[in-house]
């Protein structure tokens, strides 16, 4: 037992004595301070041998403390590539838990590539190169610690690799501009005079390393070219990425196009011309990738762009190729559609068999569509643009299925678009059509004549008449030439440039034998600029022999070729003197005509002058020498006179202008290149040289063969061939509708006058014979048009029998074209025919008499419950006083009907009137208040008589009318009475401005009003004057105010347009300022732009306002009353 007890008190000491050792333990180690290390072990990344004794200097970021880490600067690594830096003492439980490395700079051209797992090229970062040492910045690269019993390290190990500078061209293939190339693990070379070309940029790369080039975009958005990975070794100084960039887009770009002609080839189009222009349009880009392989970046990104425009246009044009196939699908099955409705109506004509008539007509117009969906061309590529829209997804081949699903969901939007459309129809339409499908079933030997010629014309106009659109090089026009076979390219009148980088690689081609380009002065040239506008600068050529200034033509010439086909060495004077300008320098070869003998200098120069657009002047540049040139010779102008180009044209205008200088002796801004002559090598045709030239270089091209010379140009051409023979047969179908609906006509012409006593009205009857016509033209276009599938088989067939070939597959795929000449042929031509029938009909009235007219039909409605009725009379302002006094005649001697005491009127100074009068019944009875207006409309005034609503029922309204009208409608003989004609020589006189016309219309304004003040004050005396000398002062001054409100209306109508145009600028100015002002609301532009932009327009409104509200008073000033009026 005691054994036991001994044992228990043992254990417990054990156990005791245990826990207090370690909880002195942990006190111990909680208070023990643990020293922290960073260390950076380098390390070369090929051989993974440690880099001693380069600079090092790193920033470490704790989270423990705000303040970095630093590695000093002078710190080189040891033998091992091991940089040790004490970071200090801290307490285990406070030890960092992250670290992250922000910066390191390293030296003798070294480069980072990798740090403990984390590789550059994988995270953003900053970094820039200086004085053989690269700093990084902006890392953020987590470091790892690991702790020991006695310290704790942060390592970080690093691969590095030596460096190499390198130039990259970093610049967009396509449009030019710069885009963000991001270049890792390489560094951009920022410093002053690094870059030795705006398309070139230095980098820092490392060598024998896989850098990768990629393209910077925004977030979601693809970039255009693929990411690029280059190794670069000691020999290797420059990486192409625009070559390699422009290549891989470009390799896409065709490859799709190419893939849209296969497809639209594959489903049966023709597309042998657009084929060729692919390969057209390849061959330059191939060019223009050549030149950026040899740096040549400003000729290489001009054919880019060059080709470009060309591949976006052809592109555009099998774009429309698609639109004119899904026009022409929906086209075939209206076309089908009305057949089957058509037919199922002849077969099933009574009311009872409607349903069968819907079976009929759905189940033909389906099986019709799918039969055509199989052999037309166009109806595919409209089914596969309709799924590709629905499904979303590009369709690459055109199966059974999807041609079945094709024609099921075109059919069915046909037919409810149908529907829809039947909604609108008035009620006598569905009578029209019954009646003429009856009256046409009742003569069947003539309905079945006039179909078939309807058919068999509509038909051959689809067969024989094709009518294409085509883009091709083509002959535009042709003379006679020369001898001489050879291309020239005329470049003054055109706008596209020709780089001398397109004049040496049209001097490379194995076609070319010799080329040669002329230089002379471009004569203008026309630019923008924000303080002058658009204005153009007008040069020419000047000779100073002294002080004197002689108008010359400059023209640099290449003297090899010129000496070769032209000859020219012969008629020049002077020893030696072509082998000198063959020579090229400052030399220059001049005309007899002027006095400068061989040896002496002379100045050549330049005379510009700015021409402001709109007629605002000029001023002159002065002359601008561009050199001094030594004489070495001299021709006689006369012998020059009968040299020509290789076109034809004289080679130079005016021999005795001409100054002839080497084509490479002068280099200025004002010599332009003006015409490029080619000859081509024997073996080869001029003309397909030409055409490939016009093609590519986008400018006309003159070709000369055989002594013709012609125009070759690349041009949209519409064409219709085989028109001119079918217009007699449409002429007979014509004339056959005329006959039978004649016939028509006259056998019904009883039964129609008949029915017309009884009401029937004629309109309607012209509705039923239009539709009965219209009826025929439209089954015999259908028959015609699907009839022309199973026609030209046959013809094909049959020509082929007599050993021939037919060229009928050219219009074989029945597009939009071909509908619309059916729908000519077939419909308009029919309708021309029987209108003339139908129009017959229609003079039918109740009683078989002629319509007799009805003013009650003329009458208006007008303000506050009045009618107006417009009388056929106009007058000029000018002449609104004649008119105005001939109303006055007249009112005052219609007695009969006319109170001539309620008249009462007065003229308004733009010329328009109002005179109020009372008009009598026939047996006085009534008065009618009325009155004659004559209101402005343009720059004539306009007669109307208005009276109250209420009278428009009055029994006598009609004649009171008819009689006012017939005393007005005199007014033309009475006015040529009055007119006396002067005719007046004047000299020119200077057009005025608009202030100076608003000036003299204020004036006139001033003395209008002081005439009336005058008047004002003679009838305020007019009591204490005797009627003499009032009447002779009050005649003198109302003549006085009649003249210058005359000359005030003649100047002032002419402000209107003025008044209009400013209201539009306001308009759009205001909408320009409120496009600004949103832009700026939503951060699009700064205010700084805001500013810019709107203030110019604020003083530009600011002064249109104030312009406007000018010519408003002025405009108000002539509607007033101009106090000459009667009474």
């Amino acid at each position: 037992m005691k054994k036991t007890i001994l044992m228990g008190i043992l254990f417990f000491f054990i156990i005791t004595s245990t826990l207090c050792y370690r909880v002195f333990a942990a006190e111990k180690s909680t208070d023990e301070m643990i020293d922290l290390w960073l260390i950076l072990y380098l390390q070369d990344y090929h051989t993974n041998y440690p880099v001693a004794n380069i600079s090092v200097s790193a920033s470490i970021i704790l989270d423990i403390s705000a303040q970095p880490v630093r590695v000093n600067p002078s710190a080189q690594t040891n033998e091992m590539g091991e940089i040790r830096v004490f970071i200090g003492s801290f307490a285990r439980e406070s030890l960092p838990t992250s670290a992250r490395l922000v910066q390191l700079s390293l030296s003798n051209n070294y480069l980072l590539i990798k740090v403990n797992d984390v590789f550059l090229e994988e995270i953003k970062y900053d970094a820039e190169y200086s004085e053989n040492s690269v700093r990084y910045t902006n890392l953020r690269i987590n470091l790892n610690r690991k702790d020991y019993e006695a310290y704790a390290l942060i390592k970080a190990y690093m691969w590095i690799c030596k460096g190499k500078l390198v130039a990259i061209s970093d610049f967009d293939p396509i449009s030019g501009r710069k885009p963000n190339l991001l270049v890792k693990p390489a560094v951009k070379v920022e410093s002053m005079g690094a870059n030795k070309s705006v398309y070139e940029s230095y980098y820092f790369v490392p060598l024998k390393y896989s850098i990768l080039i990629t393209q910077q975009v925004e977030q979601n958005v693809k970039p255009i070219y693929s990411p690029l990975r280059a190794v670069i070794d000691e020999n290797a100084s420059f990486i192409n990425w625009a070559y390699y960039a422009a290549k891989e887009y470009l390799s896409n770009t065709i490859l799709t196009l190419n893939q849209e002609i296969d497809w639209l080839n594959s489903v049966g189009l023709s597309l042998s011309l657009e084929t060729k222009e692919s390969e057209a349009i390849k061959k330059l880009l191939e060019r223009s990738l050549d030149l950026y392989s040899k740096r040549e970046y400003e000729a290489a990104l001009s054919g880019i762009k060059n080709a470009m425009k060309l591949l976006s246009s052809l592109e555009n044009w099998i774009l429309n190729m698609r639109v004119v196939a899904f026009l022409t699908t929906v086209g075939v099955s209206y076309f089908a559609y009305g057949l089957s409705s058509l037919l199922s109506n002849f077969i099933f004509e009574e009311q009872k068999n409607r349903a069968f008539r819907l079976i009929s007509k759905i189940s033909s117009f389906f099986l019709l569509m799918i039969g055509l969906s199989i052999i037309n061309p166009s109806l595919k590529i409209g089914y596969a643009t309709l799924l590709e829209r629905i499904l979303r997804a590009t369709i690459k081949v055109m199966t059974m299925p999807l041609l079945l699903m094709g024609t099921a969901i075109l059919s069915i939007l046909t037919y409810f678009s149908i529907m829809v459309i039947s909604i609108k129809r008035v009620p006598i339409t569905d009578l029209a059509i019954n009646l003429g499908i009856r009256s046409l079933k009742r003569r069947t030997f003539r309905t079945l004549l006039t179909l078939i010629t309807i058919a068999l014309v509509a038909s051959s106009s689809i067969v024989f008449l094709n009518i294409s659109v085509t883009r091709e090089t083509r002959v535009k026009s042709s003379w006679s030439g020369t001898k001489i076979s050879g291309i020239l390219i005329n470049l003054k009148n055109v706008k596209a440039e020709i780089s001398e980088y397109d004049i040496k690689w049209i001097e490379t081609q194995e076609w070319c034998e010799s080329i040669a380009w002329v230089k002379e002065v471009s004569i203008s040239e026309y630019y923008g600029d924000p303080n002058l506008g658009d204005y153009m600068i007008s040069r020419v050529g000047i000779l100073r022999i002294g002080s004197q200034n002689n108008v010359v033509n400059i023209i640099l010439v290449d003297p090899s070729f010129f000496d070769k086909y032209y000859n020219i060495s012969r008629y020049v004077r002077g020893a030696e003197a072509w082998r000198e300008f063959r020579d090229g320098g400052k030399v220059v070869i001049l005309p007899t005509t002027y006095d400068v003998g061989v040896g002496e200098q002379i100045t050549l120069g330049v005379d510009e002058t700015i021409v402001l657009s709109m007629n605002r002047g000029a001023f002159s540049l002065g002359v601008r020498s561009i050199g001094l040139f030594r004489v070495i010779g001299k021709f006689d102008p006369s012998e020059l006179l009968d040299f020509k180009k290789i076109d034809g044209s004289p080679l130079f205008q005016d021999p005795s202008r001409v100054v002839l200088i080497p084509v490479n002796s002068v280099e200025d801004e004002s010599i332009v290149t003006s015409e490029i002559i080619i000859i081509p090598k024997s073996n080869y045709d001029p003309f397909d040289i030409a055409r490939e030239l016009t093609y590519m270089l986008g400018v006309p091209v003159t070709v000369n063969k055989n002594g013709l010379a012609s125009l070759i140009v690349w041009s949209i051409e519409v064409s219709a061939i085989g028109f001119i023979p079918l217009m007699v047969p449409m002429a007979i179908a014509g004339l056959m509708i005329y006959t039978s609906m004649l016939s028509v006509y006259e056998e019904r012409k009883r039964e129609i006058s008949t029915l017309a006593i009884l009401g029937l009205d004629p309109d309607n009857t012209f509705k039923v014979f239009i539709a009965e016509a219209l009826l025929l033209g439209l089954i015999g276009t259908f028959i015609g048009f699907f009839g022309s599938y199973l026609l030209i088989p046959i013809i094909s067939s049959l020509v082929s029998l007599f050993g021939r070939k037919t060229t009928l597959q050219i219009s074989y795929n029945w597009s939009i074209f071909a509908i619309l000449n059916a729908l000519f042929i077939g419909v308009v031509m029919v309708f021309l025919g029987g209108y003339i029938p139908a129009m017959k009909v229609r003079k039918l009235s109740q009683m078989g008499r002629l319509k007799t007219r009805d003013l009650t039909g003329e009458l208006i409605y007008g303000a506050n419950d009045t009618f107006i009725f417009n009388l056929p009379l106009r007058e000029t302002i000018q002449n609104s006083e004649l008119l105005f006094n001939y109303v006055k005649e007249n009112l005052a001697r219609a007695e009969a009907f006319i109170d001539r005491r309620s008249v009462k009127g007065e003229i308004r100074g733009d010329g328009s009137f109002e005179v109020s009068y009372m008009v009598r019944g026939p047996s006085y009875d009534v008065l009618i208040p009325c009155k004659l207006m004559g209101e402005r409309e343009g720059d004539v005034v306009k007669l109307s008589i208005e009276f109250p609503r209420a009278y428009r029922d009055y029994s006598n309204m009609v004649r009171i009318l008819r009689d006012l009208e017939t005393k007005m409608i005199g007014y033309p003989s009475w006015r040529d009475m009055q007119l006396k004609m002067r005719i007046v020589r004047e000299a020119p006189k200077r057009q005025k401005s608009l202030d100076e016309v608003i000036d003299e219309i204020r004036e006139v304004m001033r003395q209008i009003e002081d005439t009336g003040k005058k008047l004002k004050i003679l009838e305020a005396q007019r009591g204490r004057l005797s009627e003499e000398i009032y009447e002779e002062f009050r005649r003198k001054y109302l003549n006085l105010l009649e003249e210058k409100i005359k000359v005030f209306r003649s100047m002032a109508i002419g402000l209107e347009p003025y008044s209009n145009q400013i209201q539009e600028e306001i308009k759009k100015i205001n909408v320009e300022i409120e496009r600004v002002t949103i832009a700026y609301n939503l951060g699009e532009i700064s205010e700084e732009e805001y500013v810019k932009i709107c203030s110019p327009l604020q003083n530009r409104l600011t002064a249109l306002r104030s312009r406007l509200e000018e010519l408003n008073e002025i405009l108000e000033f002539l509607k007033k009353p101009s106090g000459i009026g009667f009474i």
